[in-house]
């Protein structure tokens, strides 16, 4: 029995409401002769992309769209259409119109010829970046570089946003999938214990006709924590390492404010390593809601109430850093040794907190 859809294109959105008529308009005169249709995750963008793919979607009962609310993240919202849908083809593109949805029927062809996962990509022979900038296009190749490092299939362009698998694949690594970041492709490749049949088909990458790039300061983050999440991630949590690495710049910070107040303001030291630490614990609040948590990270009045929460679990912490530290050193424990000990608990007590308490998904 064929399947009604043969074909969901998964297409994660912010801010592309000037896009999303466009994109439909020019899937339905491509894929005429395929049972497709489109999934707009949306992350509760401010333009309204959610409430244009809607009215769409009341004429058009191909097209279907998932809003979230207090969600970001492109991977993730990939994840979310594909969950949500079940054809046995899955497709994913960006809504900015620089993708060739002219290549989706070749794409699907070698799909169902010997392909696992067929890439669109922009660095093989007849391919090209078209009209991208200079300096965009080198981050890309020092990406392709960098990702091609977790890979033992080797890619011309690994970090493409423009691919198609087989549901099959999805649910062989769904659960293996970190969701962070921008590039779900590299995830999914990267979580593949099995050897997959991959082909690359090339494609000229469009203008922008509408909208904003992506690309921040954020996004080189979240890309460099997917490639250490799969390094690394199978002995030590992502979100674990990032809370410590923020702890230690919270050290740099607590002692440049002590050399200040102590040192050259003259403050005795009790108020000065006072207003120190918590310099330090503010300092890494902002951090951590920035970068280790991202993902549910506070906004708004929520900012306030999850410092003064994070306040609160350092604060335990410290206690309890000194207390098994303390115990430690005096059943014959070395010094550092017991100071390390007393550390790592302290950090595991604090992590554990800031997800129990500070940064939970419920808000």
């Amino acid at each position: 029995m064929q399947p009604i859809t043969e074909l969901s294109i998964i297409v994660p959105t912010y801010n592309e409401a000037e896009n999303i008529p466009k994109l439909i308009e020019l899937l339905s005169d491509t894929l005429s002769s395929i049972n497709w249709e489109i999934v707009i995750v949306d992350d509760n963008s401010p333009d309204k992309t959610s409430d244009i793919a809607r009215k769409i979607a009341r004429q058009d009962a191909r097209v279907r769209c998932i809003q979230r609310i207090r969600r970001r993240g492109l991977s993730s919202a990939v994840i979310e259409g594909f969950l949500a849908s079940a054809s046995p083809y899955l497709c994913v593109m960006d809504a900015d119109l620089q993708h060739d949805e002219k290549l989706i029927p070749d794409m699907l062809a070698s799909l169902k010829q010997t392909n696992d996962l067929v890439v669109a990509s922009r660095y093989i022979e007849n391919a090209s970046t078209g009209t991208l900038a200079e300096h965009r296009v080198k981050i890309s190749q020092t990406a392709t570089r960098l990702g091609n490092m977790i890979l033992d299939h080797k890619l011309s362009d690994p970090i493409s946003g423009f691919f198609m698998l087989k549901r099959e694949l999805f649910e062989k690594v769904n659960h293996k999938l970190s969701g962070k970041g921008f590039k779900i492709l590299l995830d999914i490749i990267a979580s593949a214990d099995d050897k997959i049949n991959i082909g690359e088909l090339p494609y000229h990458m469009k203008s922008r006709e509408h909208g904003e790039s992506k690309l921040s300061v954020f996004v080189v983050w979240e890309f460099f924590s997917l490639l250490v999440n799969k390094l690394l991630g199978k002995y030590v949590p992502l979100k674990f390492m990032l809370f410590v690495a923020v702890g230690f710049t919270g050290v740099f910070v607590h002692m440049a404010t002590l050399y200040v107040t102590n040192q050259l303001m003259q403050w005795q030291f009790i108020y000065a390593q006072s207003l120190s630490v918590f310099v330090a614990m503010t300092s890494n609040y902002f951090l951590n809601n920035a970068f280790t948590f991202n993902d549910s990270k506070h906004t708004g009045i929520f900012v306030f109430k999850g410092l003064i929460s994070f306040y609160i679990t350092c604060s335990l912490g410290t206690l309890i850093n000194v207390s098994v530290a303390t115990t430690a050193n005096s059943q014959g424990m070395s010094w550092w040794l017991a100071g390390i000990a007393g550390a790592a608990v302290g950090a595991v007590w604090n992590f554990a907190l800031s997800i129990a308490y500070t940064w939970r998904t419920e808000k």
